[in-house]
């Protein structure tokens, strides 16, 4: 914009402030600043209820002592007053804290419970609020908490809930990360607390690993920590496996061995693909004694493993059944 232009403007606007409109439309806002100050203070004047939020604190707590059961972190009140009055609750920044003073209400013990009754409540907030607002309404109406001295145990934590995978997996294991938990609460509670369980959750139609906290079940009087664990549930897909195992004699006398024909067999399993490679011929031991050749009539060894590992499944032999033959050797 050039200066003459820019001058021109300043001269429109100078011209129209000094107009008669321009006058009227500034006595007409003057007016309405006026009307709706005027009715804000009116309707501020009358009587309406406000719920405000005072945090809640225990203090004066000793050292060595735990508090189980936590206070909510507020009560929430509901003041009747003026709108004069409420005005100052509604933006204020922050209200005052309820204190609870804990070694007033200590009767000592090793384990303890306190209950705030509502008209305790209403004495602790009475300080708190205005001479002018009337109290209609308190939530929560009474308050409680445990706190204990040194009880204390490590229990173990349990799922609770189900998993159902698709059709070509299966599930590897199902564990909790922390598996075990400190456990606050008296004494006689927690000598027959022998495990933790967790809130019930269930899975379906997984198909892949699955790692997500969950909490523990709530128990009254008692604190965990921490609160909540990871549950881990892994997952893995079947494949087959095969591996030549050879077929041993044992038991046999002094120049005698068994050969038999083929001298391994073929082991076929079932294994998840995460543990393909753990399972080798070593994991597998396939014998037949003296005695057992002795005793039978047939002519044909039927193969039998003597040490399955676990982890796998469909386990199978093949062949199932072999020649032998038992031989005499030289002597030493």
């Amino acid at each position: 914009m050039t200066r003459s232009r820019f001058t021109r403007f300043v001269e429109a606007i100078k011209a129209f402030l000094l107009s008669k409109r321009s006058r009227e439309a500034l006595v007409f806002t003057f007016f309405v600043i006026i009307s709706a100050i005027f009715w804000l203070m009116m309707t501020l004047n009358d009587f309406y209820d406000l719920e405000v939020d005072f945090p809640i604190e225990i203090e004066n707590v000793e050292d060595g002592t735990v508090i189980i059961s936590e206070l909510p972190e507020a009560i929430h009140v509901t003041l009747h007053d003026k709108g004069t009055e409420l005005f100052g609750y509604y933006f204020r920044r922050h209200n005052p804290t309820v204190k609870v003073d804990f070694a007033a209400r200590d009767k000592g013990g090793a384990y303890g419970h306190v209950n705030i009754s509502h008209a305790e409540i209403q004495r602790l907030l009475t300080p708190l609020i205005d001479p002018s607002s009337r109290v209609v309404g308190i939530r929560p109406d009474t308050l409680e908490y445990f706190f204990t001295r040194g009880g204390m145990k490590r229990v173990k934590v349990a799922y609770r809930g189900g998993v159902q995978v698709r059709p070509e997996l299966f599930i590897d294991r199902v564990y909790c990360d922390p598996d075990s938990v400190t456990v606050w609460g008296e004494a006689q509670f927690l000598d027959s607390l022998t495990v933790v369980p967790t809130v019930v959750m269930n899975f379906n139609d997984v198909n892949d690993d699955i790692s997500r906290k969950i909490a523990l079940m709530p128990m009254r009087g008692v604190k965990f920590d921490p609160a909540e664990v990871t549950l881990v549930i892994d997952v893995d897909k079947y494949v087959e496996k095969k591996v030549e195992v050879p077929i041993i004699g044992t038991n046999f006398p002094g120049g005698m061995t068994l050969r038999t024909f083929p001298a391994k067999a073929t082991v076929s399993f079932n294994v998840g693909i995460k543990d393909y490679d753990l399972y080798t011929s070593d994991n597998f031991v396939i014998t037949a004694t003296y005695e057992e050749l002795m005793d039978s009539p047939d002519s044909l060894l039927q193969l039998k493993l003597r040490s399955v590992p676990e982890g796998i499944t469909q386990v199978k032999i093949m062949p199932e059944f072999v020649e032998y033959l038992i031989e005499q050797t030289e002597d030493e």
